[in-house]
């Protein structure tokens, strides 16, 4: 025997969603959110990264460039091979480019001694900066510059002036490396090395 089973019908009446259908799809919702949220931060986390090594890759390479034409590094450091970008902004553009950042030919002495020929090695968008500083994909703008400054082809542990003494190679080969430094001693920072 076949039996048939019909649901009533309610002729204009649209049976809607009840109250505990709807809590169960939000907390559904809101759980998945919340097991995304963490893998969601770590990609963004590695564009950053990947963005700053880029970013510190192309300013190497302007310094390999700027040392085939001139016999040396450019440093805009007092003393040492271990200098910030923070603070000496101007120099740094105007060494690379050989122009101010709104494109007039370069006005800081050192610059225009060192890029005597006002060479453009590298060009600066606006992009790079934030509040008037360079600064890397996550916002930072102490980013050191560790230059081989006796053109021996290495730098040593001693170069590193900021970054932390365990975390100092003994030596790397190469001429200019770049890093993102602890901007506020925050003992969770993650260092970004271009070296690495």
């Amino acid at each position: 025997m076949l039996m048939i089973i019909s649901w009533p019908r309610t002729e204009g009446r649209f049976r809607g969603f009840t109250l505990i259908e709807l809590l169960t799809v939000i907390a559904v919702i809101f759980l998945l959110m919340a097991l995304f949220a963490p893998a969601v931060h770590a990609v963004r986390r590695s564009v950053a990264e990947s963005k700053t090594r880029a970013q510190f890759s192309q300013y190497a390479l302007a310094y390999e460039a700027f040392r085939a034409d001139y016999g040396f590094y450019p440093s805009m450091a007092v003393s040492g091979s271990d200098f910030t970008l923070a603070g000496n902004n101007d120099v740094f553009v105007e060494t690379l480019s050989g122009r101010t950042l709104n494109g007039n030919a370069a006005v800081h002495a050192y610059a225009r001694a060192a890029n005597r020929r006002l060479v453009r090695y590298y060009t600066f968008s606006p992009s790079a900066f934030a509040g008037g500083e360079i600064v890397d994909a996550f916002g930072n703008p102490n980013i050191r510059v560790v230059i081989d400054r006796d053109l021996s082809g290495h730098v040593t542990a001693a170069d590193f002036e900021t970054l932390p003494p365990e975390m100092r190679p003994e030596t790397l080969p190469g001429g200019v490396f770049f890093y993102s430094a602890n901007p506020n001693n925050n003992p969770d920072w993650e260092w970004i090395l271009s070296w690495e």
